[in-house]
């Protein structure tokens, strides 16, 4: 098959040098064709009808792909590190320091009061 064949529009008509229209069901529009007079504008072959709409919608779903991987590839890493000896893991977690001499909580509920508690040393 003919490339050149194949990219030319069908019902496409040149008003004047560079201006075309093609027919449809409910009239003309203009279009920019690849292929004129078996000549290749590579223009509008690279960058013609919704390439821009395209890109976006490609950058987008590499992005969501891309983001998706790095965060199943943190996971893994820390699924490693935790599976290959959880002992030594666990041992450099804390919930609060235990130097600390005291440790205060503010506490405020719904009738406007500071209730402030503390943890014993």
């Amino acid at each position: 098959m003919n490339f050149k064949k194949v990219l030319t529009p069908r019902d496409t008509e040149e008003i004047k040098p560079g201006l075309f229209i093609q027919k449809t069901r409910k009239g003309y529009k203009q279009i920019h064709p690849a292929v004129w007079n078996d000549k290749v504008n590579y223009k509008n072959l690279l960058f013609g009808h919704g390439f821009l709409r395209s890109f976006i919608w490609f950058a987008i779903l590499m992005f969501i792909a891309w983001s998706y991987f790095h965060d199943v590839e943190t996971y893994q890493e820390f699924y490693e590190e935790v599976s290959s000896d959880p002992v030594a893991f666990c041992s450099n977690v804390s919930l609060f320091d235990l130097n600390q001499n005291e440790d205060s909580y503010t506490i405020s509920n719904n009738d406007g009061k500071d209730n402030s508690k503390f943890l014993p040393e």
